[in-house]
């Protein structure tokens, strides 16, 4: 996988074709706000003043970040495209060289959905202040010095999961963790895996790199991030230990039950009678020191108990 990403990044180079890049951002909290048609949401805007200077500041410097990206992008030659987020489409990702996103690790993983295993990858923090971005290399005035080192740059081939629903492929390719459950959060949650049945607040399962995300806040432990297995855990079972898998077989007994895919924004029901298999799916070329940021997390999360 880097060889053949680092193989077309340098044929690139040799033909002096420009580099195809696919630039995806995310919104500022303060547009969607701003432009909200929620009451709510505009009183708040209105009377919040010391919240409300959160977000403009954040709104500046998360538009500082990507505009930094995009001119040292342009002063490369690179031919880019910028999409915001919600346009991503597999249509739209086709025949790049490269994917850059421009936000958080909500930008990179669902930018990640749309990425083949062919196509390097490589985020960006907006602000850096306000958000952890695990997943990204570097922060938007960092960038340019970084895209000039682009090939010198570790690179991880990081699993992902793949979801069927009674033997239909369902979903994209899983980056961090995906979660059965009920819809409402103080419903109870049934189902079976092999000849254990479960009551509890849903089954959370992740992959090696979601595995330092919200499997983590849950007690369980990472696994190494270039692991090719998965990490299950029985949410609101007492004693539950987390249990790590090649795979997952999981019989629905909820009537109404859902899948959560990467987080809240993508979803797909998974209802009483129905199977739910998770395997491996295809890897993602990401760049970046992972490694190293993951150790930097765990040294300041274990000092801080």
């Amino acid at each position: 996988m880097q060889k053949n990403a680092e193989r077309s990044h340098d044929s690139q180079n040799r033909t002096d074709s420009p580099m195809k890049v696919l630039v995806v951002y995310k919104k500022s909290a303060w547009e969607l706000f701003s432009s909200s048609e929620d009451p709510n949401v505009a009183l708040f805007m209105e009377n919040s003043g010391r919240d409300t200077q959160f977000f403009e500041d954040s709104h500046r410097i998360q538009k500082t970040s990507a505009e930094t990206v995009k001119s040292s992008l342009l002063a490369s030659g690179a031919e880019i495209k910028m999409l915001y987020r919600s346009e991503l489409s597999e249509e739209v990702t086709k025949g790049i060289d490269l994917a850059v996103t421009i936000g958080g690790d909500g930008t990179f993983l669902e930018t990640s959905h749309f990425i083949d295993d062919q196509t390097p990858i490589i985020g960006v923090n907006s602000d850096p202040s306000r958000s952890v971005g695990f997943l990204s290399a570097c922060n938007g005035s960092e960038f340019p010095e970084i895209f000039a080192g682009l090939n010198d740059l570790p690179r991880l081939n990081l699993t992902r999961a793949r979801a069927t629903i009674n033997g239909n492929l369902t979903g994209p390719p899983i980056l961090n963790d995906i979660l059965f459950s009920s819809p409402n959060p103080a419903a109870t949650t049934r189902y079976r895996i092999g000849e254990r049945s479960f009551r509890n607040s849903g089954c959370l399962v992740s992959t090696a790199s979601g595995s330092t995300a919200w499997i983590f806040q849950e007690g369980c432990s990472p696994l190494p991030l270039e692991d090719n297995r998965l990490q299950c855990y029985h949410r609101g079972t007492r004693g539950s230990s987390p249990e790590v898998i090649d795979s997952l077989m999981l019989n629905s007994l909820t009537r109404k039950g859902r899948l959560y895919i990467d987080g809240e924004h993508l979803s797909f029901p998974l209802s009483i009678g129905q199977t739910l298999e998770l395997t491996t799916g295809p890897s993602l070329t990401v760049i970046g020191d992972l490694e190293g940021k993951r150790e930097k997390f765990l040294s300041k999360y274990h000092h801080s108990l």
